[in-house]
């Protein structure tokens, strides 16, 4: 029953194709009958569409490369500022072994005599 109603709705609908294809083909009307999207502007929307993300993606790529070469200036300057924190521990303790004991006093002793003159 069911499968009957469906053979003679897609009959049906052949015949009004076929009726306008004939009235068409006669040069009897304008055009063809509009659909509910014509496939021209669903294609054309979604070209649209993909154009805007592939320049979204472009544009996404370059902020990546970018960002990738400020990671690795981090990381020199990280770096850099891990060197010189190590040095600036070398020359306080150094600093310090100068200033102590006997030799460090006569240093002191020696840096007031000279800034006197």
């Amino acid at each position: 029953m069911e499968e009957s109603a469906r053979v003679e709705e897609l009959l049906r609908v052949n015949a009004e194709l076929a009726a306008e294809l004939r009235a068409l083909a006669g040069g009897r009307t304008d055009g063809p009958r509009r659909g509910r999207v014509p496939a021209a502007r669903g294609i054309a929307r979604l070209h649209a569409e993909r154009e805007a993300l592939a320049t979204q993606l472009a544009e996404t790529q370059t902020a990546l490369e970018h960002l990738q070469g400020v990671q690795v200036a981090l990381d020199v300057v990280s770096a850099e500022r891990e060197r010189l924190g190590r040095e600036n521990k070398e020359l306080a303790d150094e600093v310090v072994r100068l200033r102590s004991g006997w030799r460090g006093a006569l240093r002191r002793l020696r840096a007031r005599l000279l800034a006197r003159d």
